[in-house]
């Protein structure tokens, strides 16, 4: 029934054990109060390294513009007017995307890019270190190299300036794997530098110059490419919000007048992309009425060649008084007959023209003859969309999905364009024919006109016909070379290049936050990683968890605990060691109140076994009781050795049966102890019969009737099968375990030895325990003799912080 009871208070006992697996803001606490040495350290260290991070760091600046997309109306409600063309080109069948968002792309393409790097020449790039710092040269470099032959291979060198008047070229590498060259050369300002990766020229900066000096300054080449690739990267490009047509530019960069340049560049050559686009349009429709006119002007000189040629004919001059009567009642037929006959014949053009070039990129020409809305609405939306993909695939390639879905969109607006200019000069052609029916009725009327002069009208009517049609033309050359002059970037900058002098990387806060983090990170995983991967035992916490053997007490570390020989509770103080026996030696009836025999063992040697019993021992005697210590280890032997009583004389001869008097073999340990000491004897060749014998309970039934107490120092009990064997004469097993000597594992072996009651009322005393050089630990924070001695000078000077955690 006891076993059950004890099962179960064990098991409960590894269930509660559980939860303390946990970890608890009182064990972060003992790690870092335990350590505290360890944790500045490593504070300090992330913190130099740190700062010496930032030292190597070069700050970066980010400098940001902002621009205004207006319409082409040049409104900047661009957004709510793009939104109403989108609508109106998806019922046309078109699909298309916002403008704004196509002008943020091409605001961070790799074209722009290339042609801001062009013009800034950010192919040669400048660089001297100052300190840790490799820092950027930009406005402030001391010379200029310009290189006078084309780009082939990059290339870089470091130029030391020795004096006003040049330098000394050195460190040399170029190549696509930019090998190594031993190439040097004197470099003279503004004279040509031969060098294999190209020649150049170095032209000083006056101003700068002289802080340079016995300073040595790195350039690179790279290609145009290159360059782009590296402006690309440093900018982006994104819409204020979705309520505007406002862009924003961001550019990041070492340099604050680098990346003002580099944005004022990007909205340069933006602005010059837009009015060259603009301009193609104009370009396009001028070269059509160029066409026209030069067309037309010779219809119209055969006209009035057939004119000249009619009149010399037939002697007629003027036909005025003759036709008076038919050009007031014909007036008004005769224009609507030349006002339908230009739109046709312009609509005619307009289709040919359409027909022509079906497979081309060209705009369609912007003809003002064209009076239907529909039809221009349909023109201007397709050339707006021709830009659009033009400039596309200028920084994409023609194989692109986007520029292959706009190809096939505008052609179905030109196949719509070409059918909705048929149909209208299908009706036009009507109305022709109409007018000219009205004028046939009207002939009928000038049968008393001459022949001749109705051949002359007629060919009146075709030379005005040809004279209108030219001076439209001509009007229209004239406006389509005015638009060409003042034509504008339908954009506004509306912020030019700004942001903070402040940097935002290295962000130093951040970075010195984090280096304090990781500093107190580190050194607590290292401690909590090595408390995890330590198996052994650190005091009363593991016991308890895996055991229900009840502790006696906690024999703390101290320098002499070590000294097997020697009785330190001979000394009268408050030491806290000699507390801990004192506290074992009260302990031990709760344990046993009748227990008079005690055995001492342990599972290993060198776990303080002798030296706890002696003092054990001695402690029992002060008391005023009288104690016989017994060495039963006689195979070692340690306990008689320590005593310097080696002799032939011991238990071995009682057992043996050499000698029946025991007490004469009893020595004086200590009077004032009031302790004496039987020693092993000579060393037996059969040390396990000897203690299996009826004599060893003899002997301690005999040493009983003299001694109050009798303290066993037996052999470890996984050594041999010494300890088990004694255990049958003593009334109490003290089991000494060495703090970080023992391995958790062997705990339960240990608690099934005391489920099955292997050692009578079995305990536990911990030695060498550590925690009282902790403020909380294992050991529960409890000091012995109440606080009276605990960490006494002697302790305390000799704490160190840096000390192993043995927790």
């Amino acid at each position: 029934m006891e076993t059950n009871n004890n099962s179960t208070s064990a098991h409960t006992r590894r269930k509660s054990s559980t939860v303390d697996e946990t970890l608890t803001m009182r064990d972060i606490l003992d790690t870092f109060l335990n350590n505290w040495g360890w944790f500045l350290f490593s504070v300090i260290v992330a913190l130099a390294l740190s700062r010496l991070y930032l030292a190597t760091k070069s700050n970066v600046y980010q400098r940001q513009a902002v621009m205004l997309v207006k319409d082409d109306n040049g409104s900047g409600s661009g957004r709510r007017s793009s939104i109403n063309t989108d609508a109106l080109m998806q019922l046309n069948g078109v699909l298309a995307g916002s403008s704004v968002k196509n002008e943020v792309y091409i605001l961070h393409s790799f074209q722009l890019a290339r042609e801001v790097a062009k013009n800034l020449r950010l192919d040669v790039l400048y660089n001297t270190r100052i300190g840790l710092r490799n820092v950027s040269l930009y406005n402030n470099r001391p010379f200029t190299v310009t290189f006078l032959t084309d780009f082939t291979v990059p290339a870089s060198f470091k130029l030391t300036i020795d004096n006003n008047r040049g330098g000394t070229l050195s460190d040399v590498c170029f190549g696509p794997l930019m090998e190594e060259s031993d190439f040097t050369a004197k470099v003279e300002w503004g004279k040509t530098v031969k060098t294999p990766f190209g020649d150049f020229v170095a032209t000083p900066n006056e101003e700068m110059i002289a802080e340079f000096i016995d300073k040595t300054v790195s350039v690179q080449r790279i290609s145009i490419e290159d360059a782009a690739i590296m402006i690309y990267n440093k900018v982006s490009s994104s819409e204020v919000d979705k309520e505007s047509t406002l862009v924003r530019i961001t550019c990041t960069d070492t340099s604050i007048k680098r990346a003002d340049d580099i944005l004022n560049g990007l909205l340069d050559a933006y602005k010059r992309s837009i009015i060259d686009d603009k301009n193609q349009i104009a370009k396009s429709t001028s070269q059509f009425i160029e066409d026209r006119i030069a067309l037309i002007h010779s219809e119209l000189s055969e006209v009035e060649g057939r004119m000249a040629d009619f009149k010399q004919n037939s002697g007629l001059v003027d036909f005025k008084a003759n036709s008076e009567a038919f050009i007031t009642q014909s007036s008004t037929a005769r224009q609507r007959t030349v006002q339908a006959e230009t739109q046709y014949a312009m609509t005619e053009y307009l289709v040919d023209y359409l027909t022509q070039n079906s497979n081309g990129n060209n705009l369609i020409p912007a003809m003002g003859g064209i009076t239907d809305a529909g039809i221009s609405t349909q023109i201007s939306n397709y050339n707006q969309l021709m830009l659009q993909r033009n400039r596309l695939a200028e920084n994409s390639s023609e194989s692109s999905p986007i520029v292959q879905d706009m190809d096939n969109n505008l052609a179905q607006m030109r196949s719509t364009i070409t059918a909705s200019l048929k149909g209208y000069s299908a009706s036009l052609k009507l109305q022709v024919d109409k007018a000219k029916a009205e004028e046939a009725g009207l002939q009928g009327n000038l049968n008393s006109v001459p022949q001749k002069e109705k051949t002359a009208i007629d060919i009146t009517r075709q030379q005005t016909i040809k004279e209108t049609l030219y001076t439209f033309l001509l009007n229209k050359r004239e406006e389509t070379a005015l638009q060409l002059a003042i034509t504008e970037a339908n954009i506004r900058v509306v912020e030019q290049p700004f942001g903070s002098r402040i940097p935002i990387s290295p962000r130093k806060l951040v970075t010195m936050l984090a280096a304090l983090i990781l500093g107190i990170v580190i050194p607590f995983l290292y401690f909590r990683l090595r408390i995890a991967f330590d198996t052994t035992v650190h005091g009363r916490k593991d016991i308890e968890k895996y055991t229900t053997i009840p502790i006696l007490c906690d024999v703390p570390h101290t320098q002499s605990s070590s000294k097997s020989a020697e009785l330190v509770v001979l000394n009268q103080n408050d030491d806290v060691i000699v507390e801990a026996f004192r506290m074992m030696r009260f302990n031990m009836p709760f344990i046993n109140k009748d227990a008079r025999v005690i055995m001492l063992t342990s599972t290993m040697p060198g776990e303080g076994k002798t030296f706890i019993s002696r003092n054990f021992a001695a402690t029992l005697g002060l008391s005023g009781k009288k104690v016989v210590l017994i060495d039963a280890d006689i195979r070692k032997r340690t306990q008689s050795r320590l005593s310097s009583m080696g002799g032939n004389l011991g238990l071995t001869s009682f057992l043996s049966g050499a000698e029946d008097d025991v007490l004469s073999m009893v020595t004086t340990q200590s009077k004032e102890c009031n302790l004496d000491f039987l020693p092993a004897g000579i060393a037996a060749p059969n040390p396990t019969e000897l203690l299996m014998s009826d004599r060893l309970d003899l002997c301690v039934e005999e040493l009983k009737k003299h001694y109050d107490y009798v303290v066993i120092d037996n052999v470890p009990a996984q050594m041999v099968a010494d300890a088990g064997i004694t255990a049958r004469v003593a009334d109490m097993t003290i089991y000494v375990l060495r703090e970080t000597k023992i391995d958790r594992r062997f705990l339960p072996e240990l608690e099934h030895l005391h489920q099955e009651k292997k050692f009578n009322h079995l305990c536990i005393v911990i030695n060498d325990s550590r925690s009282q050089h902790k403020k909380y630990g294992y050991g529960y924070g409890y000091g012995y003799g109440y606080g009276y001695g605990y960490g006494s000078k002697k302790e305390k000077k000799g704490w160190n912080p840096f000390r192993r955690n043995r927790e």
